[in-house]
Parts: C-alpha cells; sequence; structure tokens
C-alpha cells in the first residue's frame, strides 16, 4: 500500500467512524453502517489496486435507508466531556430607523379651518438594510386625518441616509386635538425603528369663534335738544372646546399589550376601527401552555368608552374599554380586573424564558431573554447530553423579526403574540414556536 493510498485509508475511517457517532438511529444501525463502509473500502482499494495507471477513487455508497447528516466535529479531553465547535451562521440585514426632525407641519399646530396640509417626516436608516420602494409608512391608530393607509418610501437610501417621507392629510372641522400615529414597515409588513414607537402627527383645531356683534347706534331727537341713543349687543367670548381621548374608534386601533408579562387575565388585544363608531376587538387570556383564544367582537364607542360583550369564544367576558392617555389602553374586566396596556410589541414584552413547545427537540431547547436601552440579548441552549449545550449571549438592536449572528446556529426570532415567539434555524432549515 502506497502513501496515497494509506492517506485515502485514513481519510474514510474518519469519515465512517463520524457517521457512525452522528447517525439518529439506534447503536446497531451505527454498527451497520460501519460495515457497509467498510465492505465498500475493501471493494474500492482492490479496484484501485488493479488500475493500470492513474488516481485511485475510492465510490462509497451509502444504504438507502440512511440520511447524511452534518457531524459535529468535537474535541474530546476526556471520556466524558464533549465541546461543539461553532458553524459559520449566515449574514443577514437588519432593519432599524431614527426619527430625526419633522420636516413640515411640527406637532400642535394649529388649523382654525379644514384645511388640506402635507406632513413630512425626515428619518434616518440606522440598520443595515438598504430601503427601496418596497417599504411603507403605514397608519397604524389614532385620527387617520383622510390619509391613506399607507405610502411606499420614494427612493433607494442605503444604511446611514436620511429620507423625507411625506403624506397628505385633511384638518377636521370639529374642535379638538388630533393624534395620528405611523409606523415604518419592510417589504414583509413588519414594523420596525423609532425605537419600535410610531411616529406622530399632531394637530389642533380650536373652537370656531362665535362672530361679535358690533354695537350700533341709533340717533333721535326732540324739538329741543337733538340727544343720541346707543344700542349695544354683549360680545361672546369664544370658548374653546377639544374631543376627549377614547371618543373616536380610531383611539383605540392598534396591538395592544399587557403592561405586565406576568398577568393572570388579559394578555393582548388586538382593536381595529370599522365604518362608524365601532371597533372589532379579538382578545386573549392567560392560559397554559398557551393563551385562550378570545376569538373576536365588536363594540360601540359611547362618549369616551366601549364596552365589548360579544366575543365568539368567551361569551362570559365583558371588557369595557377607554384610552386615559396618549398610548394607553385601560380594560375592566367583568366589572372587577382593571388592566393597562400599551402599543406594540416593545422590546421589554420579549423579556422572559422561552421553552420550545416541541418537548422531543433535537435542537433548541429554550431562549433567555433580556433587554436594555432598545436592545436585546439571547441566551440559548441546544439540545445535549447528558445536559444542554449552552449557545453563549449575542445582543442586538431590537427589531421584529430578529435576524442573529454569533450563535452556533443562524437564527431568525419572531415575535408572534404576547406569549408566542417563533424561531427559524437556517442552518438546519427548522421552524419551532416557543412559548413564555
Amino acid at each position: 500500500m502506497n502513501h496515497k493510498q494509506t492517506l485515502l485509508l485514513s481519510l474514510v475511517a474518519l469519515i465512517v467512524a463520524t457517521l457512525a457517532c452522528s447517525a439518529p438511529g439506534a447503536t446497531g444501525q451505527a454498527g451497520d453502517l460501519t460495515a457497509t463502509f467498510a465492505a465498500a473500502l475493501t471493494q474500492a482499494f482492490g479496484t484501485a489496486q488493479t488500475k493500470p495507471s492513474g488516481t485511485p477513487v475510492a465510490i462509497v455508497t451509502l444504504p438507502g435507508n440512511v440520511t447524511p447528516t452534518l457531524p459535529v466535529i468535537v474535541s474530546a479531553t476526556s471520556a466524558l466531556t464533549a465541546t461543539p465547535t461553532l458553524i459559520p451562521s449566515a449574514t443577514a440585514c437588519t432593519d432599524n430607523a431614527k426619527f430625526v426632525t419633522d420636516v413640515t407641519i411640527p406637532d400642535g399646530a394649529v388649523f382654525n379651518t379644514p384645511t388640506a396640509f402635507t406632513k413630512t417626516w425626515r428619518l434616518q436608516n440606522t440598520g443595515t438594510c438598504p430601503w427601496d420602494s418596497t417599504y411603507t409608512l403605514r397608519y397604524v391608530s389614532g385620527a387617520q386625518l383622510d390619509g391613506p393607509n399607507s405610502v411606499a418610501f420614494s427612493g433607494a437610501v442605503a444604511p446611514g441616509g436620511t429620507l423625507d417621507i411625506s403624506v397628505n392629510l385633511k384638518s377636521p372641522a370639529a374642535a379638538g386635538t388630533y393624534t395620528g400615529r405611523w409606523r415604518l414597515t419592510n417589504a414583509t409588513g413588519t414594523a420596525f425603528g423609532t425605537n419600535n414607537q410610531p411616529i406622530t402627527v399632531i394637530i389642533v383645531v380650536p373652537g370656531t369663534p362665535t362672530p361679535t356683534n358690533t354695537p350700533t347706534a341709533t340717533a333721535t331727537s326732540t324739538p329741543v335738544t337733538p340727544t343720541a341713543t346707543f344700542t349695544s349687543t354683549s360680545t361672546n367670548t369664544p370658548t374653546a372646546t377639544t374631543t376627549p381621548l377614547g371618543s373616536a374608534a380610531g383611539d383605540y386601533a392598534g396591538n395592544w399589550y399587557n403592561n405586565d408579562p406576568a398577568t393572570g387575565g388579559v394578555t393582548q388585544l388586538t382593536i381595529g376601527a370599522t365604518s362608524g363608531n365601532q371597533i372589532t376587538v379579538a382578545g386573549w387570556g392567560r392560559c397554559s401552555p398557551t393563551d385562550c383564544v378570545w376569538g373576536t367582537g365588536t363594540g360601540n364607542v359611547v362618549g369616551n368608552s366601549v364596552t365589548v360583550a360579544n366575543f365568539s369564544s368567551a361569551s362570559g367576558v365583558t371588557l369595557v374599554l377607554t384610552v386615559p392617555a396618549p398610548g394607553i389602553l385601560r380594560a375592566v374586566y367583568n366589572g372587577t380586573f382593571t388592566y393597562d396596556f400599551h402599543i406594540g410589541p416593545l422590546a421589554s414584552d420579549w423579556v422572559g424564558t422561552w421553552t420550545n413547545a416541541n418537548a422531543g427537540t433535537t435542537n433548541i431547547t429554550k431562549i433567555i431573554i433580556t433587554s436594555a436601552n432598545d436592545q436585546l440579548t439571547l441566551h440559548p441552549f441546544g439540545k445535549c447530553a447528558p445536559t444542554d449545550c449552552d449557545w453563549g449571549t449575542q445582543t442586538f438592536a431590537y427589531a421584529n423579526p430578529l435576524v442573529t449572528s454569533g450563535f452556533p446556529h443562524a437564527l431568525v426570532v419572531t415575535f408572534v403574540r404576547a406569549n408566542e415567539m417563533r424561531v427559524q434555524d437556517t442552518s438546519v432549515t427548522i421552524t419551532e414556536d416557543f412559548r413564555r
């Protein structure tokens, strides 16, 4: 046996041993696989030795019922310790944005009469993905002011660049303070940027002044001395009126998450404004292992509140909703419990220990998430024996979905609902659901 044959024999032996260790079947299957490779190796070398010229080639055919898998290369320091070698992860860009300034119509602008105007925001691309016309500015809640549902970005913006994006709006006739909320969305429809908060347009329509009556003079005379008598009417002082929050259906629209992530009551409400002053409400309540789905109900805004008592899958639930302050929704459950909600999801909504819903997974078992300064720190664990492998920690700017790097596998993590998260492992093409 020459030097090349010896080297080839060593290489094939190593492959056989690795496949035997990593095969998903029982020990018996691994032994069969080793035997199969040994036979194939003997045949290959026998054939190579009889070839008159050229380089010997060993062709090894796997049994039809064996699926090859990528080996996990381990370095053993003892018979009981194995450390997995990190697999390089695929790089992917992230979406993020920062509000720079109001180019036109600063918040608090006053319109005395119904007026068409153009609101322009300046935004900076602080992510790593370039923007194009597939990105949009989308209306999410509050006063829409005759604006469109969405506006496409006007051009390409590289990371670090800025974009002026405009929406054509119209001030209403009725007095009040009107707040419209808009979000940036990428090509998949996922909102991002501006610290995961909407950008706003806020205008004020003051009360319509009552015309002031001008005093009139009426002159009368007598044969003796002419006199002038003046009759005046009182001047009415204009009174400004404002529309209270919660008196319009648009004030309730949005995805609302309980301020207490550990609540045992209502976890999430998704509200949409319909025609007139009616809203639709989809609700979820705390249950195990997944939140209870209440289905949808409707309610009509009366004054500055709305009552919803007809959920399709939770007939015994009654909610009274109000908007005590901008960005806050308050729900009174069955007249007993009160919960406050915020529009999200925010980075803080991700915090907790997320466990794979598939108890038999061979991939990621759990992910611990913490948040600070609008950043998320992920700490995943992979299935290993006798204890799970610790994949370490990585910190990322908040985005949903969150595309990770630096772990043994490349992950795309998506916040689905208040207690549901989806993780796509792109290294092995596995998608699994996680619960908190």
